[in-house]
């Protein structure tokens, strides 16, 4: 039977031209317990490392002066969000924010390859922090050499997220180079939001992966 539904997917797939469907990682922010940030960013594998990244957020109750409250030194007016996939999720709950988002709670940039960006998993190992004072991961960067990234720099690779005028971040991406979709079954991977305050970057919301696996 299942060889059986997995041959109606695929031909499913090739008469309507849609890309067969693999494992689906839902990271969702639950307001109002993540500094008032509401929604998900969905990781959807494509093949096994190519992955398409959509992001639906909602940032309207996001409280400046809470940030600013955390972060002293967080003085400007955030209008954008950094995001990266970070190594670890030591938490009771989906999501959180602020301190419960710490390098102790999170881990990480997440950095197989030690491209070795300052946050970086690897950046105690002296090889590495010496290369991160030299990190410059962009888009632009990115597609010339995808190794010139750190793996969980999703605002290097892709740009921060912006919140349009009514408050919403709705975008998605393509990643042909992600980590293997096996890898993620390894793994207890979350996301973290940074608010970019002019040359500060404090973590203010975070959210675990949920896997789901999609049937076809």
């Amino acid at each position: 039977m299942a060889r059986v539904f997995a041959s109606i997917c695929a031909l499913t797939a090739a008469l309507t031209g849609a890309a067969a469907s693999g494992p689906k990682v839902v990271y969702k922010f639950n307001h109002p317990e993540v500094a008032g940030v509401y929604g998900s960013i969905t990781l959807q594998y494509t093949a096994s490392t190519v992955a398409t990244i959509m992001a639906e957020l909602d940032f309207s109750a996001s409280n400046q002066e809470k940030i600013a409250a955390f972060d002293s030194n967080c003085t400007d007016l955030v209008k954008s969000y950094k995001w990266h996939l970070h190594t670890g999720w030591n938490l009771p709950k989906s999501s959180a924010s602020f301190k419960e988002c710490s390098k102790t709670m999170t881990g990480n940039h997440y950095d197989p390859d030690m491209a070795c960006g300052p946050s970086s998993q690897h950046i105690a190992q002296s090889h590495c922090k010496n290369k991160s004072m030299t990190y410059a991961c962009t888009p632009a960067s990115y597609k010339a050499n995808h190794k010139s990234c750190e793996v969980g720099d999703f605002s290097g690779k892709f740009g921060a997220l912006v919140p349009g005028s009514n408050h919403k971040v709705l975008a998605r991406w393509t990643d042909y180079h992600f980590l293997p979709s096996t890898e993620m079954n390894k793994h207890k991977f979350s996301i973290v939001l940074h608010a970019v305050c002019g040359k500060e970057a404090p973590r203010v919301a975070c959210a675990v992966g949920n896997k789901q696996t999609e049937t076809c």
